[in-house]
């Protein structure tokens, strides 16, 4: 007899096969910016936030909500409303092909109608998203492009950049680095914040390198201990650097990004709530002071 089979009474059963394991889906984020929770429960702590156009991993679901992983690794939960799945895996994923341009603007307006005045935009756009190419015009100032969701809007062309798909993002100098960072100068903290919307410390130093075309961890401790990024000595610090902060030794809990001369720029709720310039020699600081790192 067949080892395949077993013996049911008088009857010969197939041997129960083991399900396959559920293949990988995919979708792509609709909203300028969605919540990541903790659990799928709008109720508990935000981690993160995913963005307009990035396309995330779909690990699992759970009534309204999702558990997704972000194209930095990072695992939260948000809700399927912010999201259109893919088929499968041969549907093309969004601004992976064709003609695409990368939002340069903090944020930028897209708007159902090439007129900033007619109705409010459809949805706005993070700094260094990437969107489709529909069409020219009407005129130099004006863009269409797809969204996500399949519809068309306009962006005006002083927001966007061509950007190629196919080729790995442009590695910014230093100089552009720290100048991105000081651009959100004012932005107002917001714990797991992800734009100018809001920011916290980690969210504003990995989108500073996204936009600059170096991906780092999302959190303050994973880019301390991440090994794209080489220790660097307080004597030696750079413009661009990473600095790092904890109350207790070995617990980094804070980053912030170095801009020279004794400065550097955080996102923090340390006296004024929002993303400001701190000294490096501050006694706040100093006491606190847990090391720096280079992104390689």
């Amino acid at each position: 007899m067949s080892a395949a089979l077993l013996l049911a009474g008088s009857l010969l059963l197939p041997a129960p096969v083991p399900a396959p394991e559920a293949a990988s889906r995919e979708a792509v984020v609709l909203v300028a910016a969605e919540n990541m929770y903790a659990s799928p429960d709008e109720s508990v702590e935000v981690v993160s936030q995913a963005t307009l156009g990035q396309v995330v991993e779909v690990i699992e679901g759970s009534g309204d909500f999702a558990r997704v992983r972000t194209p930095d690794r990072y695992l939260g939960w948000v809700s399927r409303s912010a999201l259109l799945e893919y088929a499968d895996a041969a549907a093309p994923r969004y601004a992976r092909g064709g003609q695409v341009v990368e939002v340069t603007g903090l944020m930028a307006n897209l708007y159902r109608e090439p007129d900033v005045t007619t109705a409010r935009p459809t949805v706005q756009a993070p700094l260094a998203t990437r969107l489709e190419v529909a069409g020219e015009g009407p005129g130099v100032r004006w863009l269409s492009v797809r969204l996500p969701s399949g519809e068309t809007a306009y962006v005006q062309t002083g927001d966007v950049k061509a950007s190629d798909p196919a080729a790995p993002p442009p590695r910014g100098r230093r100089e552009q680095v720290v100048a991105t960072a000081r651009r959100f100068l004012g932005v107002p903290y917001l714990w797991g914040g992800m734009t100018a919307h809001g920011i916290d410390c980690s969210g504003l130093v990995s989108r500073v390198y996204h936009a600059n075309g170096v991906r780092l961890p999302r959190d303050a401790n994973l880019q301390f201990e991440t090994p794209d990024a080489a220790p660097v000595e307080r004597d030696a610090l750079l413009p661009g650097d990473l600095v790092f902060f904890g109350e207790d030794a070995g617990n980094v809990t804070h980053v912030g990004l170095f801009l020279g001369d004794g400065l550097f720029i955080n996102a923090t709720t340390y006296q004024v709530p929002v993303v400001h310039e701190d000294r490096l020699d501050d006694p706040h600081w100093s006491s606190i002071y847990q090391g720096a790192r280079r992104p390689r």
